[in-house]
């Protein structure tokens, strides 16, 4: 079980490295700390997204769950002002990076799964 969250986190930071090289206004300064942003993000997910899903439920409701990706994305961009190592330019630059991190880390994982 534990090892399958450290693989996960892992996974994570590589997608947060690919979001940094996709998305403009995301700076990464080493795996290093893209480690630590992921694992940031992750707590940041457990002790604020099911809060914030639960308080949004309306417009998550009304926007048929597109009000999620704001919501990943202020965690994106809460997750870099905690970290040192990481920097992101801007609100819109904190969607594209949850965007593009969720879909690369989706994509790995499903690429290890088939290993």
């Amino acid at each position: 079980m534990l090892l399958h969250h450290i693989i996960h986190l892992l996974v994570t930071a590589v997608a947060v490295l690919a979001a940094a090289r996709i998305v403009p206004g995301i700076r990464v300064r080493s795996f290093g700390s893209a480690v630590v942003f992921a694992f940031v993000l992750a707590v940041l997910d457990v002790l604020l997204g099911k809060l914030l899903v639960l308080l949004a439920l309306p417009f998550v409701l009304l926007t048929l769950g597109l009000f999620l990706i704001v919501i990943n994305g202020f965690l994106f961009w809460l997750a870099d002002k905690v970290v040192k190592g990481v920097e992101v330019d801007g609100f819109g630059s904190a969607i594209l990076g949850s965007l593009v991190t969720s879909l690369a880390s989706w994509g790995i994982m499903l690429l290890l799964s088939h290993l």
